[in-house]
């Protein structure tokens, strides 16, 4: 799979925006409704994230070294584990790139799977599957 690494300066305003997969790497922050309905993938932010952080996510993990404004609709923070900072030290370092506060302090956040409603069916639904 194909690495994009986005370098960024000001903050723009929905980075991955329906990402499907990949990784995406903000040098900087990054602006509001970033990782929208992300579906898959990583997106890992050195710096901070605008408003609706991860707004509708269904899949996919968000990492971010500064401040988050204001998460999104579904959008949890997730446990970081020793994986994770194995992870992060080897994507940042193959760009030769660091997280101003370092890798242990970046939080995670993943969905919540709270919008995943596939089972509540209406009745008038329910009739034409079964």
């Amino acid at each position: 799979m194909e690495m994009r690494v986005l370098h960024l300066v000001p903050p723009f305003v929905g980075t991955g925006i329906d990402q499907k997969g990949g990784t995406i790497i903000v040098g900087g922050k990054t602006g509001a409704f970033s990782g929208f309905m992300m579906q898959r993938g990583r997106m890992i932010i050195c710096g901070d994230a605008g408003m609706n952080l991860g707004d509708s996510m269904y899949d996919g993990t968000i990492y971010v070294g500064g401040e988050v404004e204001e998460l999104g609709v579904d959008c949890v923070p997730g446990e970081m584990t020793e994986l994770d900072v194995r992870y992060l030290t080897s994507k940042l370092d193959l760009y030769d790139m660091k997280a101003p506060k370092g890798v242990e302090k970046m939080q995670k956040y993943v969905s919540g799977k709270q919008l995943w409603n596939y089972d509540n069916l209406e009745p008038s639904e329910k009739k034409l599957v079964l």
